[in-house]
C-alpha cells in the first residue's frame, strides 16, 4: 500500500476523526493517533507546550506526505487559544 493510502485510510479511522472535530483532545486520543502512525511508518513531528496563563496546554503535529507535502493538526488539551493558532 501506498504511503498516500496509508494516510488516507489513517485519517479516516475515529481517532483522527475525533482530533479533526473536537475542540479539545485527551492525551490517551493523541497517543492512540501515534500508535497508528508509528505503526503505519509514517514521518512525523509531535511538538508540545505545556501551556500557560495566557495560552492553553496544546500539541502540534505534522503529518509528512511526501518532502513538499504535510498535514498538521493543532490539538488543544484545554479550552482557549495556543501558541500554535494563527
Amino acid at each position: 500500500m501506498s504511503i498516500n493510502k496509508r494516510i488516507l485510510t489513517i485519517l479516516s479511522t475515529d481517532i483522527f476523526k475525533k482530533l479533526i472535530n473536537s475542540d479539545t483532545v485527551q492525551i490517551a486520543q493523541l497517543n492512540a493517533a501515534i500508535t497508528l502512525l508509528i505503526e503505519s511508518r509514517i514521518p512525523f513531528d509531535l511538538q508540545f507546550s505545556p501551556g500557560t496563563r495566557r495560552d492553553a496546554t496544546a500539541a502540534d503535529l505534522l503529518i509528512y506526505i511526501n518532502p513538499t507535502t504535510t498535514v498538521s493538526f493543532t490539538i488543544s488539551f484545554d479550552p482557549g487559544g495556543s501558541i500554535f493558532s494563527n
